[in-house]
């Protein structure tokens, strides 16, 4: 049986860009997808540009990329996935020695397929910041590789516009980010849980949370007066933020196991974010927050574009009136309900059935 389940199997190869799983959402996505994959007879091997081997023990390629076409010849596989977030391979989102190998590696043999999940597509920014100077760069490199790509995913409807707005006749599927955190099958009313708020992520996302609190302190303390919130903890690697808001204390704890982040999740009403509205379903805060049924609260001020999942008032709260009285737990229901329509389940099936495809 076991000699046969060796020869069902088909390899895999899965490209990131870091694999620290606790603290990196793409990280923690490849190696969740890896896990679902193996379910449908698929292993995957990662190879990683990794600036830091000491944190796992998988392959590197370096952040310029020039090992990567000799370790995909190595291994002789014909399909490959390709996360990609352009900062995680080279400075500045640069990185044209990916797109090279990657060029290589499918003029080698045509039976060579390579599936891209963008996690990222470019950034933007004023005219001081670099990322206005490599914007349109980037948007070479996410078009090419969308070009060389026989499957595109990605993580948010926002992104899926723009690449079909450089290919209008590629198939995107869209696969929002999902939790790296355990999945709780039945959440507690918010009503039953502890009167705490969280704040979970990683450090630049803590820091512009903790200005955004600081500027708009009125909101954020009418949000949680109204869910009789008495605690904050913040959770994951420690920065200089505030030590209360109003007359509510905040707790710094740290870095936590999954199953501790899991634990206070499920018991906690609110958690907190300042993300944009129109990639929120690439944010794996926030999905942890709605997969555990937590109110997310997002002060983010953002246009309201028609590829928006998230919605203010409807599936996370973004808006604090006084005279509208908002149903707290229908929106931490609909959050959690969008949530687990878009489970990795879903996104392992699509994969194996694109690789089995003859």
């Amino acid at each position: 049986s076991d000699l046969k389940s060796h020869f069902l199997m088909r390899n895999i190869i899965q490209i990131l860009p870091g694999y620290k799983p606790n603290i990196e959402a793409v990280a923690a996505n490849a190696e969740i997808l890896g896990k679902y994959l193996l379910v449908k007879k698929i292993k995957s091997r990662f190879l990683i540009s990794d600036r830091d081997p000491s944190t796992h023990n998988h392959e590197l390629f370096g952040s310029k990329s020039s090992k990567l076409l000799d370790l995909l010849g190595k291994h002789k596989i014909t399909d490959v996935i390709l996360h990609f977030s352009g900062y995680g391979y080279a400075t500045r989102g640069l990185c044209f020695s990916l797109l090279k190998s990657l060029k290589k590696w499918k003029e080698k043999n045509k039976a060579h397929r390579l599936i891209v999940i963008f996690h990222d597509v470019y950034a933007v920014g004023p005219i001081y910041r670099s990322a206005f100077w490599t914007c349109l760069p980037q948007i070479y490199i996410a078009t090419n590789l969308l070009k060389l790509s026989d499957c595109a995913i990605t993580s948010s409807r926002y992104y899926q516009s723009k690449l079909l707005s450089w290919i209008p006749n590629k198939k995107i599927l869209l696969s929002p980010i999902y939790s790296n955190i355990r999945e709780i099958k039945y959440n507690r009313k918010l009503n039953k849980r502890k009167k705490i708020a969280v704040i979970f992520g990683g450090v630049y996302q803590k820091k512009v949370l903790y200005a955004d609190m600081l500027s708009n302190k009125k909101n954020y303390l009418s949000a949680l007066s109204s869910l009789s919130v008495k605690q904050i903890v913040d959770i994951g690697p420690k920065v200089i933020g505030l030590k209360k808001i109003g007359h509510i204390p905040i707790k710094s704890i740290g870095i936590k196991s999954k199953n501790f982040i899991s634990k206070l999740l499920s018991g906690a009403k609110a958690g907190l974010t300042f993300y944009a509205v129109h990639l929120m379903t690439k944010s794996g805060v926030v999905a942890s927050y709605a997969s555990h049924g937590v109110l997310i609260v997002n002060f983010y001020k953002t246009n309201i574009l028609k590829t928006n999942e998230f919605i203010s008032g409807v599936n996370f709260v973004s808006n604090v009136d006084e005279k509208k009285k908002l149903n707290y737990q229908k929106i931490a229901n609909r959050a959690e309900k969008l949530y687990k329509n878009n489970s990795p389940i879903k996104l392992a099936l699509l994969i194996s059935r694109f690789i089995k495809k003859v």
